[in-house]
Order: C-alpha cells, then structure tokens, then sequence
C-alpha cells in the first residue's frame, strides 16, 4: 500500500491510496480523510462504500487497525515499511519509478505461450500474463538464434511495460478487472534486417473521459535496436535522438527543420487550407508548432506513415499521410545502415 496525504486536516478527502494484493497484482484506489493519526479510507461507487480501511499510525513507521467490506466482513491489518532491496530489478528506471510498487509486481508477473502465428513465412509465438490481459509476441524458432537472443529481450520489456500499465490503470469508481487497457498489435514490416510493428491501445483509468494511441517500432533483427525516427531520417545534421538528456536541442531540430520539412513533403501532394475557424475544434494542418512536430509514424512496406498530433478536443481530425521511401532517400540518417526501400 502506499498512502498520499495532502491539503489541511479540514479537507474531505485529505488522503488517497492505492493498494493491490499479491495474488492479483491490480491497483485499487481508495479515498479518505486523515484526523491526528488516525487513517479513514475507502472505496466507493454511486455513494456505497465497498471497503474501508481504518488504520491508525502507531509510530513513525507502522499503522494499525481493521479492514471491512459491504458484507460485513472484516480483518485486523498491520502495516510496515516495505524492504525494496528484496525487490530489484535490471529493467530501466522508467518501468518503475513513477510508482515504487512496481518494482513488487515485476517480480510476480509470469508470462506464458498462447498460440503461434504465421508472419511472412515467420513464426510468432504470442503470450499472455497471469494476472491481466495484455498480449504480445516473440520472435519464433523460424527467425535466426542471432535474431532471436537479439529481439526477444526487446520484446519481453515491451511486454513487461504493457503489462505494468495495464495493472496500474484503475479508477476511483470501479474495479480494475486487468482490460482497463487494450493492445493490439499489427505488423507493418519485415525482412531480412528490420521488423516493423504498430501497438495500438484504447484505455479509461479514470478521469474525464477514455483516450487511444498508437505507436510504431522498427526493430533491427541483427542486434535489437528499436530504432526512433530521429534514427531513421535527419532533415538537418543538427538531428539528436537524445530527447530526454538534450531535450532543448531536440526541440530546435523539431520546430526549426522537421516539422516544416516533413509538412512541405506531404503538402506537396495533400495542399492543405487553413481553415477560417482557427479555435482549438479546428482541423489545421498547417499549424506547424503543434501538429508536425510531435507526430506518430508507421514503418510499412511502402515508406514511412506520419499522423500529426492532435489534442483529444480535436481527435477527428487525426488523420495519416504516407510518405513513401523513395521521397524520405535523400533524407535518410547517415547513421541508419539500411536502405530505405
């Protein structure tokens, strides 16, 4: 469990939690209120209380007092500091840091074959995990040991990460029954040196309303890399993929060439208008600081599939442009050791 307080003692709720039980791993949000050190919170839908904890801080490390649900049930808790150095793990920082408790999961997820799919003539081998609905692929025995011992470490992360997200995505109001988040997942590229693939995701943890994404990966086959864009084209030498350390130069390549480069090449084919109505509902592809520099792309068989960001209020106007590989050639990174083709 991990406990939130904040606000003034006269707040209603001035505390929050989250809690999961080891045997489903799904995060269950509570609300509450903290009086002295005494602890009151609970989980409610439409006013009725589902459970309530009542715990009191009984000194500066552990809390004690009752668990109870709507049915009468009820259980004495005790709580005390978590030991995370029982739960360490090789895997980024980013899987886990946001929320410490992560790093419990990690270690109880537990990944097992589903079925096997037919690719191009390639095996994939999809997974489930025990505790929630997120599958995902390895490569099959139809790919090279070289291409297998490379990619599907890759792969498990991606897996791993769908998987945490999707256990975590729980509400105030209802229960997370493990398919607050759905993943689907479509290949878009393959041959001999480079998968590419697309996970699309619907999901509702809350909030004002559900929201959707998708992204694209390029995978190189010989060594593992998941290529980023910025890897794959550079419409200046000033192109940095290091976005989180240089964050500052990425953003000046991204206002100052790619946006206007990549809108100049499909515009050429689509000659955008901007609309009369320029208020946030509009669809304006021609605005270049918000649409074309934070954009969605797609690896395919053709070329490169560029969707231009738009804020959920104007979700409808998403809409995808191809920009095939022959135009994208001459702007290829230096650094890509592929053909665009």
């Amino acid at each position: 469990m991990s406990i939130n307080v904040f606000g003034s003692a006269a707040e209603e709720p001035n505390t929050n939690a989250i809690y999961f039980y080891q045997n489903s791993l799904k995060d269950i949000n509570l609300e509450g209120t903290k009086k002295n050190n005494v602890f009151t919170l609970v989980f409610k839908h439409q006013d009725t209380i589902h459970e309530k904890f009542v715990i009191t801080k009984v000194d500066n490390t552990n809390f004690e007092g009752t668990w109870s649900n709507a049915q009468g049930k009820s259980f004495p808790v005790k709580l005390s500091p978590i030991d995370f150095s029982n739960y360490k793990s090789t895997l980024p920082k980013d899987y886990y840091e946001d929320e410490e408790l992560n790093l419990i999961k990690l270690k109880f997820l537990e990944f097992k074959k589903q079925k096997v799919t037919i690719y191009k003539n390639k095996e994939i081998i999809w997974y489930t995990e025990k505790h929630c609905d997120a599958p995902f692929f390895r490569l099959g025995d139809t790919f090279s040991e070289k291409s297998k011992n490379s990619v599907n470490p890759v792969l498990e992360k991606t897996h791993i990460k769908n998987t945490i997200r999707q256990l975590n995505c729980s509400s105030d109001w209802y229960y997370n029954t493990g398919g607050n988040i759905s993943f689907d997942t479509d290949f878009t590229f393959l041959n001999n040196n480079l998968l590419g693939f697309k996970i699309s995701s619907d999901w509702y943890c809350g909030g004002a309303y559900p929201d959707n994404g998708t992204k694209g990966y390029l995978i190189d086959l010989n060594t593992g890399k998941n290529y980023e864009i910025d890897n794959i084209i550079a419409f200046d030498k000033s192109v940095t993929t290091e976005k989180e350390s240089n964050f500052d130069s990425w953003v000046k390549y991204r206002q100052k060439y790619f946006a206007p480069k990549l809108y100049a090449i499909i515009n050429n084919e689509q000659h955008f208008i901007k609309p009369k109505d320029t208020d946030e509902d509009s669809c304006d592809m021609t605005n270049l600081d918000i649409w074309w520099g934070d954009e969605t792309w797609i690896y395919t068989e053709k070329g490169i599939e560029f969707t231009p960001s738009f804020p959920h209020v104007s979700r409808a106007c998403t809409e995808s442009f191809l920009v095939t590989f022959e135009k994208l050639k001459r702007y290829k990174n230096p650094k890509f050791r592929y053909t665009l083709n």
